[in-house]
């Protein structure tokens, strides 16, 4: 597997055979183990429940673990979004920034607490996302005229602190999309360690048109896998560390 640049801003994904064995063999071995996205779920999703889903997104800038470790614990889970609920924020009208950074630094939800904050607190503040103490982010377009290529562009205009990846890791989770891949650290480097991707997670997120040729690539890959993009990129994301075990002892 390898990226050709064809022009200055373009490039293709080209695979191999012994690429499409790896990639069938990891499918068959782990799909099952992994639940596909729930396809559409936003479309009935309340207001508290895609706040939660843009406070996750904000955690993991700085990396998974941190609220991976916090959501191990149900009761410390619970607490953490009932502080950063969105009706307890939209409510709360002095040092709301402190506030909110003082609350990502005691449950330990990510890295970077400060610039997290400064990101949540922009988002209450911002009407394309959140109006009247409610979510409206999503609210205009629902009507099924949208592709998801069309669903991401709008989203990263209107959550300014979001990029590819962020973007597409959120519409994945709340079920609307079917065929992007959100590239983070686990599966970016499976597939420069298991398929010689070799392209650096950095240059990537860098070009709006290189990460789009690359999930482009792998969406033809899925097709003759018969699994989609959405569902390939958690299974890499969930089992990343069991697939480089597996595929390292053969």
């Amino acid at each position: 597997m390898r990226v050709r640049q064809v022009s200055k801003e373009n490039w293709n994904l080209e695979t191999t055979d012994e690429d499409r064995k790896i990639l069938r063999y990891i499918t068959d071995m782990w799909k099952e183990k992994t639940p596909p996205p729930s396809y559409g779920k936003w479309i009935d999703m309340n207001s508290e429940d895609i706040w939660k889903e843009l406070v996750i997104q904000f955690c993991v800038f700085g990396g998974a673990k941190p609220i991976e470790n916090l959501s191990k614990n149900i009761e410390s889970k619970y607490e953490f979004f009932e502080k950063l609920s969105l009706d307890l924020l939209s409510n709360t009208t002095s040092r709301r920034q402190e506030s909110i950074a003082s609350h990502l630094k005691d449950f330990k939800a990510t890295r970077f607490y400060n610039k997290a904050a400064k990101h949540i607190n922009d988002c209450v503040e911002n009407v394309n996302v959140v109006r009247d103490g409610k979510v409206v982010l999503l609210d205009d377009i629902k009507d099924g005229t949208l592709t998801e290529d069309d669903i991401r562009d709008i989203l990263l205009e209107r959550l300014s602190h979001f990029k590819m990846k962020s973007v597409s890791d959120f519409m994945i989770t709340i079920g609307a999309a079917r065929n992007l891949i959100a590239f983070d650290t686990r599966v970016v480097g499976l597939l420069n360690m298991q398929l010689g991707l070799n392209v650096c997670l950095d240059r990537i997120r860098s070009s709006k048109k290189l990460y789009k040729a690359l999930e482009n690539g792998l969406k033809e890959l899925c097709r003759e896998l018969s699994i989609e993009l959405s569902h390939l990129d958690r299974l890499l994301f969930q089992h990343s560390s069991e697939i480089e075990q597996k595929l390292n002892s053969f």
